[in-house]
């Protein structure tokens, strides 16, 4: 039986899939997940049912230790 793949998207000019933030920051993915969960880590955007986005510019206020990015709350813009 032949396995399907999907080719995952690219994501909006300025901004990574979690697997692709989760490189970027230098943790595993499920960091970003549990961070995620716990309301902690820089601010990701649900798209679509269960795919999260996050604006590169937040990941590096966060590395940076800017507390506004490590809001998870905020709203898509």
């Amino acid at each position: 039986m032949e396995t399907k793949t999907y080719a995952k998207p690219d994501p909006p000019k300025g901004w990574l899939w979690t697997d692709d933030a989760a490189t970027y920051l230098g943790v595993f993915f499920t960091t970003l997940y549990r961070w995620r969960r716990d309301g902690y880590g820089p601010s990701a955007v649900q798209h679509g049912r269960r795919r999260y986005r996050y604006r590169i510019a937040d990941l590096d206020a966060f590395l940076s230790g800017g507390d506004e990015a490590s809001r998870t709350d905020r709203a898509a813009s």
